[in-house]
């Protein structure tokens, strides 16, 4: 026994000696190559990523440029660098291995993606897309995707109103708006009609917007809005990556308004009931108490509202871990993300120890995608794609809107009236303030909603070649489940309020914590599309590049409403003549359900053409490198109709019953409700009709260092929805809306660079904008008695109201000027001017003001720099050809039982009535003084610093030698700095920021992203 074990061991020692000295054979005759990589001008270039074969670590470039490769199952060698062209080259086809030049990337080099799956290179495409990257938008650190493109896409505007967590996206604006019904762009991620603000950006490739009619051509009959186009990363044969971000930071709010302490706030209280004929509140002693520091705090309260209920910063988080690669056969991309978010308020984690549950608000995310693309055969390949999220928001009280009342709250509770709480525990208020914001963060409750997102596809695409040489069939087929789950446990609070002689009057009543409550929705989309793709040179002048496909979409929403469908034909070729003359076609037959039957489908054309003057030989030149003229021409539809505050009205076309009326039944007769007839259907609706033209140019001079392109646009919408205004309510009926409205909509924009590299500094400058303006053609106005009462003709959104002319001075000069029956009218109230001479100011002297709300001036300038492993970037994002009306909570003094700020400090008084900036004080509404007029309205433009980030970059020489590609850390800071003509405290973009809205913040973050 024991001679046969030793036996056993010598045999396997003996093996284990052959299996040693074999390796190391192997490895002394295994070939290393060796190489060395440059520039166009000779220069080394340090740091590049070079892949070969089955390396399991990355190779990388030294300061010479020096690389070696060890694997002799290399067939094939990649080697790629941010800012330059990927090389890609056979092993066995490269001769020189110190002769591997690397060519900077150019602006124009780009490959744009096209709806559908369709791409094409920057330089030769006629129409007008601007593009950014997944790694662009993460440098903005923003857990919401819509907030990174402010500034940074010419043609697109953004406006972000609230920040809180998970309510905090942008709305989005492709070159303004066309429409006075539902106008909001329509976002596709991997071509399935989907939100993107919550993915995580690292999973992101490229993100388009369509600015023209060619670039939204295939969309047809759902094209007019403009589409925003997301593509999410792949994996790279050979270019195996491991990826790991980090980032850490703070929010912080800005400084909230100026509201009085105490003291002024009883002082003005008392000048106002003056004014209004009334007694004083407050009496002398009262307000002598706020003097003595040692008052008793439950009589002579001076709450610092903001500052007992509002933290300084939240912490705000994001970490995500992507794998990619693959070979030949088979390439993935796999991302893992998490992001969360906390909100400000100070006690809500405080109920967690009392009542067991947390009512701050906060917002936290779990990404994850797999991307796998197969090869089955040489001509067979699949793609299968699973991606998703799970976000869960939380905010105190019931309800999904978010924590609006509470900041509503916090803006209008006086400072002296009652104390927060009270030294007895019990919460402070009376009979006006009764809604303690401190009671509604900790003693209602809580609303916890969870969402799951899942989006999955299936692609083959055959390639045909045999038969067809350039011939190719693509199917694709995606699934996307929406799912909500909105779980809550309600309660309620008391307030008191101190009397005089020491006991507490009661408002409401305690309401122990009710049993949990939910419900659930859920969201079920199914899109379809196929094509066949056809693409050939013929001799070496002609490409063609042809597509024509069909697409399905089924939205079942949750509930009883019924499903949204869309079914259609596109087709798109794109020609190209010597890489001189290029033209592309595009054509959608589209159909939605949302129109009568036998009307439903339309057809859909668009051109686009362009002219590379700078590779006709007479244009030959060592300055210009490209320059490009192009045009484009298209018809568009729209059926997401929105009318009567309805975001998608559906079946206009049928008339309907509604719930109403009632009726007198039985012995003893008494009313019933009932039914009733509803609006009279509209048989002959059908799509809004947008008419798209675009004229642009492109163009690099001198080595690509300067670049960019200009376009100008019109666009004329008609058939937009809107009820007649020459059906007389005397006929006892009303009708759905007819289409009978008229837009037009024209700007320009601009997108420039410059670019240099001076030794080891580089840098690049860049400025975009947009200038684009609207004009109401047709709206069935009602008839007005003058001509100036009109909106018509005007910008949508045009303010309109009042004149302003100053204060009434005194009686007399109320005596003797035009009536305003607005309300009593008193000295230091608002004059206003008698635009028709009629003697009387009412709604018929209303003009136009100024311009709309939504900028018609946009735009947006950043820096970047880099210097020996330090980067540094820096974004300016602006605003003008705007105004804003200040009317709100904050400049209305006691009005509506509103909390005034500093504002009211430049009142009217008989001493200051050459000076005042605000009218006279009063108690009640003072409709006079709050009408909308000149007085209020601001210039609302804006400069912003959106961003501004440090970074450094570890040396190659060091990551190289912990086994890693690219090491790099960074600070930041998000909105940092606002320059507007407004009061401080005022929020130029969103004036309802901390004004019955989550306050506008400003991020500071540092974090670390390792490649491996």
């Amino acid at each position: 026994m024991m001679n046969n074990f030793y036996n056993k061991i010598k045999k396997q020692a003996l093996l284990f000696v052959i299996a040693l000295f074999s390796m190391t054979f192997c490895a002394l005759a295994q070939e290393v190559t060796k190489g060395t990589v440059t520039d166009r001008s000779g220069k080394p270039v340090a740091g590049a990523r070079v892949d070969a074969g089955t390396s399991k670590y990355p190779i990388i470039t030294d300061s010479k440029g020096a690389f070696s490769i060890g694997d002799k199952n290399a067939d094939t060698i990649y080697i790629s660098k941010p800012g330059y062209q990927t090389y890609k080259q056979a092993v066995k086809a490269i001769k020189d291995y110190n002769a591997i030049v690397l060519q900077a990337e150019q602006h124009f080099d780009e490959t744009l993606t096209l709806p559908w799956n369709s791409s094409v290179q920057k330089k030769y495409y006629p129409g007008a897309i601007s593009t950014t990257t997944g790694a662009a938008m993460s440098r903005y650190h923003n857990l919401n995707n819509s907030n990174s493109l402010a500034g940074s896409m010419a043609g697109l505007i953004t406006v972000q109103g609230s920040d809180e967590p998970g309510y905090d996206g942008s709305s989005l604006y492709i070159r303004g708006t066309n429409t006075y019904n539902f106008g909001s762009i329509t976002t596709y991620v991997d071509n399935v009609p989907l939100t993107f603000s919550q993915l995580d950006p690292l999973e992101i490739d490229q993100l388009s917007i369509l600015k023209d009619a060619s670039a939204n051509g295939t969309y047809g009959i759902a094209g007019a809005n403009k589409s925003l186009i997301v593509t999410t990363k792949r994996g790279v044969a050979y270019q195996n990556k491991i990826n790991f971000y980090s980032q850490f930071g703070f929010i912080k709010p800005n400084a909230p308004q100026n509201y009085l302490g105490a003291k002024d706030y009883m002082n003005l209280y008392n000048e106002a009931a003056a004014n209004d004929g009334l007694p004083a509140r407050f009496t002398t002693d009262q307000i002598a108490a706020y003097d003595n520091p040692n008052r008793d705090m439950d009589r002579y309260p001076d709450v610092n509202w903001y500052g007992e209920l509002i933290k300084t910063e939240a912490v705000q988080q994001k970490y995500n871990l992507t794998f990619s690669g693959g070979t030949n056969a088979v390439r993935y991309f796999v991302l893992l993300g998490y992001a969360k978010q906390d909100g400000l308020f100070k006690y809500g984690d405080y109920n967690e120890e009392v009542y067991q549950f947390n009512s701050n608000n906060s917002f936290d995310r779990y990404n994850f995608r797999t991307n796998i693309d197969f090869a089955i055969t040489p001509s067979l390949t699949a793609s299968v794609d699973l991606g998703g999220r799970v976000e869960n928001q939380r905010s105190p009280g019931a309800g999904t809107s978010g924590t609006n009342g509470i900041w509503l709250n916090l803006s209008r509770y006086p400072s002296g009236l009652f104390p927060m709480i009270y030294s007895n525990g019990n919460i402070g208020g009376n009979s006006q303030y009764a809604r303690n914001p401190y009671g509604i963060i900790t003693r209602t409750g809580y609303t916890n909603i969870a969402t799951r997102n899942l989006l999955g596809t299936t692609r083959i695409t055959q390639n045909l070649n045999k038969v067809i040489e350039g011939l190719s069939l693509t199917g694709a087929f995606s699934y996307y489940n929406n799912y909500n789950n909105i779980e809550g446990r309600t309660m309620d609070f008391a307030t008191y309020e101190l009397q005089p002689n020491g006991t507490y009057q009661k408002f409401g009543n305690d309401v122990a914590l009710a049993v949990r409550a939910r419900t659930a929705t859920q969201n079920r989309l199914n899109i379809f599309w196929a094509k066949a793709d056809y693409q050939h040179s013929f001799g070496t002048k002609h490409e063609l590049d042809a597509s024509v496909g069909f697409n399905q979409s089924v939205n079942t929403p949750s509930g009883d409403d019924y499903p949204y469908a869309t079914q259609g034909f596109f087709g798109r070729a794109f020609y190209n003549y010597d890489k001189k003359y290029v033209a592309e076609l595009n054509i959608g037959y589209n159909g939605s359900e949302n129109l009568p039957k036998g009307k439903r489908y339309g057809f859909f054309p668009s051109l686009a053409l362009g002219w590379i003057i700078s590779n006709e030989a007479f244009a030959k030149s060592d300055y210009v490198d490209l320059l490009k003229l192009r045009a484009s021409y298209g018809i568009l539809g729209n059926t997401d109709f929105g009318i009567g505050g309805d975001a998608r009205a559906r079946y206009l076309y049928l008339s309907n019953y509604e719930t109403g009326g009632s009726y007198v039944f039985g012995n003893n007769p008494a009313s019933a409700g009932g039914r009733r007839e509803g609006q009279l259907g509209n048989e002959n609706i059908t799509w809004e009709t947008n008419k798209m033209a675009n004229i642009g140019a492109d163009f690099e001079i001198l080595k690509h260092s300067v670049g960019g392109s200009v376009d100008a646009f019109m666009e004329r919408r008609k058939d937009i929805l809107a009820f007649p205004s020459s059906i007389s309510s005397l006929g006892g009926f009303t009708t759905k809306p007819f289409n009978v409205g008229i837009m037009e909509n024209k700007g320009i924009e601009w997108d420039v660079y410059y670019k240099q590299k001076i030794g080891d500094l580089s840098f690049a400058l860049h400025a975009l904008g947009s200038f684009v303006k609207n004009k109401v053609i047709n709206q069935e106005e009602q008839i007005q008695p003058y001509d100036y009462l009109y909106r018509t003709g005007n910008a949508l959104g045009t303010p309109f109201g009042l004149t302003s002319i100053g204060f009434f001075k005194d009686q007399n000069d109320i005596n003797n000027s035009p009536k305003q029956n607005f309300s009593t009218v008193k000295p230091g109230d608002i004059k206003y001017k008698d635009e028709n001479n009629d003697g009387v100011v009412d709604v018929y002297d209303q003009v136009k003001l100024g311009n709309p709300n939504l900028p018609q001036l946009y735009y947006g300038a950043s820096l970047d720099l880099a210097f020996k492993g330090f980067d540094l970037k820096v974004l300016f994002q602006g605003a003008g050809s705007r105004n804003v009306s200040i009317l709100n909570s904050a400049t209305q003094g006691f009005s509506d039982g509103n909390k005034p700020t500093d504002f009211i400090l430049g009142r009217w008084t008989p001493a200051t009535a050459e000076t005042a900036t605000s009218p006279r004080l009063s108690l009640g509404t003072n409709a006079n003084n709050y009408q909308a007029s000149s007085f209020w309205l601001r210039n609302g433009r804006y400069l912003r610093l959106k961003n501004l980030e440090l970074g450094y970059s570890l040396p190659q020489n060091l990551v190289s030698k912990v086994k890693l590609a690219h090491a790099r850390f960074f600070v930041n800071s998000f909105n940092l700095y606002t320059w507007s003509d407004l009061p401080s405290d005022l929020d130029p973009e969103f004036l309802g920021a901390g004004l019955g809205s989550y306050p506008r913040t400003k991020s500071f973050n540092f974090g670390l992203n390792v490649e491996f």
